[in-house]
C-alpha cells in the first residue's frame, strides 16, 4: 500500500491508476489509499478542479454500468445487486422514490381496519 500524502496531486500515472480503481468499483476512500493520496486531499482537488471531478464521476458511472451489466447477464444477480445498493445510494430501496418518506397507502384506514378483523382461513390440501 502506498504511503498517504496530504499534498500529493492526482496527475499522470497516479491519476490513471486512481481512475482505473474507481472504474472497477472501488470506493473513493479505498482508491485513495491504494494510490497514496488522502481522502481530504481528494475532496479539495475535486472542488478546485472541475475536470478532475468530471473524470471521477465518469469512472464511477463506468463501475455502475459494469455492475448493471453483470446483473442483467446473470441468472442470480443478488450479489451484484447488493453491491450496487451498498456502493451507489440511488440503488438502495431506502432512498428511492420522492424523498425519504415511505410510500403512502391508497387504502383507507377504515378498510384496513375491516380487513385486519377478518379471521385467516387456511385451506387444507387433500
Amino acid at each position: 500500500m502506498a504511503e498517504i500524502s496530504v499534498k500529493k496531486n492526482l496527475t499522470g500515472k497516479t491519476l490513471d491508476m486512481f481512475l482505473d480503481k474507481v472504474s472497477r468499483g472501488m470506493s473513493l476512500t479505498a482508491a485513495c489509499g491504494a494510490c497514496g493520496i488522502s481522502p481530504n486531499r481528494l475532496d479539495k482537488l475535486r472542488k478546485d478542479k472541475p475536470k478532475l471531478n468530471a473524470q471521477i464521476l465518469a469512472a464511477q458511472a463506468q463501475a455502475e454500468e459494469m455492475l448493471v451489466n453483470k446483473i442483467m447477464e446473470s441468472r442470480d444477480g443478488k450479489l451484484a445487486l447488493a453491491f450496487l445498493q451498498s456502493r451507489f445510494s440511488h440503488w438502495s430501496p431506502k432512498t428511492t422514490g420522492s424523498g425519504t418518506s415511505p410510500a403512502k397507502s391508497t387504502v383507507s384506514p377504515e378498510l384496513l381496519a375491516q380487513l385486519s378483523s377478518i379471521p385467516e382461513r387456511v385451506k387444507k390440501r387433500n
